[in-house]
């Protein structure tokens, strides 16, 4: 049987569908409605702002930082760095420096004072000094 004969003999269920067709209202072939979505627009940051995002990097803000900051996805601030020409990627310290610095703390330094110096975070510090074998000092004790 065909879909012509089918159709205008219907069986009980089609016949129900049919009919339940009928109260829908509309023409069948007419669009569904608009589906609201939530979604957010990305935010364009003004030239100022811009210009504060890449000071605050070079004053040792991080990109994941500065992206909460701005309210904008980190690979945006990212991008708005390297777009003035600075390199995001992670620093990292020569041999002779990694040495300099397990001299430094050992003498009396703070990872704080060796994060600034050398332009890292604390934790990589710490994590220099750990693999060059440094026996690290309980938080926030200073050799005198």
């Amino acid at each position: 049987m065909g879909a012509t004969e089918a159709l205008s003999m219907p069986n009980r269920p089609v016949q129900r569908l049919l009919d339940l067709a009928k109260t829908w209202g509309g023409s069948v072939n007419q669009a569904p409605p608009p589906v609201q979505r939530d979604c957010q627009t990305a935010r364009q940051l003004k030239p100022a702002e811009i210009s504060k995002l890449v000071e605050a990097y070079r004053e040792g803000w991080s990109v994941q930082q500065l992206a909460r900051r701005y309210n904008i996805h980190r690979s945006t601030a990212g991008l708005h760095i390297k777009a003035r020409g600075i390199d995001t990627k992670a620093r990292t310290l020569r041999q002779d420096q990694i040495n300099e610095a397990a001299k430094l703390y050992q003498a009396g330094a703070t990872l704080e004072d060796l994060a600034k110096q050398y332009g890292l975070s604390d934790s990589t510090i710490q994590r220099y000094l750990r693999e060059t074998g440094v026996t690290m000092r309980p938080p926030g004790r200073r050799r005198r």
